[in-house]
């Protein structure tokens, strides 16, 4: 099969989801058709996106699924999610402007920043009853960067601010499967970006609960560490070691979960996905 083929069989297949997809995205505001057509031009330009194609198509499928989910764009442009490529799989990632539209649909938050602290900047805070915090970049060279903070500001409370060390960001770098291989601290991510993400995501875990945020947290948490998204070899959506996706008490606790439910398509847990099929499918009939 060359590389036309198998792009047409890619899309054919991910728009037989259509239903799916736009079931999940009736609460966002987004457009079936340009979701679909956003996902199938991400998979399409990125040349070693289309090689997964060969390896793990059901790796793609269910990365793009987990972005319809939380009404999140699949494309590079926006930088809401990125479909990573990754050792033959696809990968999804939650990108910081994804995190930062996740907070705003929040209904009493009114803001999200989050900022790097250099060794010459001047810098304070405390906690406690009374929490503190001052900041004041300097006009100089800056220096290391020694701390990176994130504040959210509601209609109905006080701010809320996380500060996280450098000591504290690294131990974070190494719980992630790139490690000191990734983007952490690199020429590549100048802004700090990805030191600002996760002062946010820990900052996030002291919202009122809301369910959209919570469960993209964990989802981009599991795979940082190692987790995976796939579908099983009978074309069904699998979450892998996704123990907070999955239905408690005979509830659910996601829509996409809900709606694969409706469908008789069974959610399964790791102990549960088949082992010879994960991370090692390959396009077949169903695909």
């Amino acid at each position: 099969m060359n590389q036309n083929q198998i792009i047409k069989k890619f899309e054919t297949t991910l728009y037989g989801y259509q239903e799916l997809v736009t079931d999940l995205l009736s609460d966002h505001g987004m457009k079936p058709a340009q979701f679909l057509g956003m996902a199938l031009n991400t998979v399409k330009r990125d040349k070693t996106l289309t090689k997964v194609l060969e390896s793990n198509p059901k790796s793609i499928f269910g990365s793009i699924l987990i972005c319809a989910e939380l009404g999140l764009s699949p494309t590079k442009e926006m930088g809401e999610c990125w479909l990573i490529p990754y050792k033959g799989v696809c990968q999804f990632q939650l990108g910081y402007k994804g995190l930062v539209s996740l907070i705003y649909r929040h209904p009493n938050v009114t803001g999200v920043e989050a900022e790097c602290v250099f060794e010459n900047d001047d810098f304070d805070y405390a906690l406690g009853l009374n929490p503190v915090l001052t900041h004041v970049p300097t006009n100089e060279e800056r220096g290391k960067l020694i701390y990176a903070y994130a504040i959210l500001r509601f209609s109905d409370r006080d701010p809320l601010f996380k500060v996280m060390s450098i000591k504290d960001l690294k131990q974070y770098q190494k719980l992630s499967k790139a490690g000191d291989k990734g983007l952490w601290f690199s020429a590549k991510d100048p802004q700090f970006w990805l030191p600002k993400k996760t002062v946010i995501k820990q900052l996030c875990k002291l919202i009122p609960k809301n369910l959209l945020i919570n469960q993209a947290l964990h989802t981009d948490s599991v795979i940082e560490g190692g987790g995976a998204v796939t579908l099983s070899d009978t074309n069904e959506v699998v979450v892998v070691d996704a123990k907070d996706l999955h239905s408690i008490g005979g509830g659910y606790t996601n829509k996409a979960e809900k709606l694969l439910a409706e469908r008789g398509v069974e959610v399964l847990s790791k102990e549960e996905a088949p082992k010879d099929s994960f991370l090692k499918d390959n396009i077949n009939n169903n695909t």
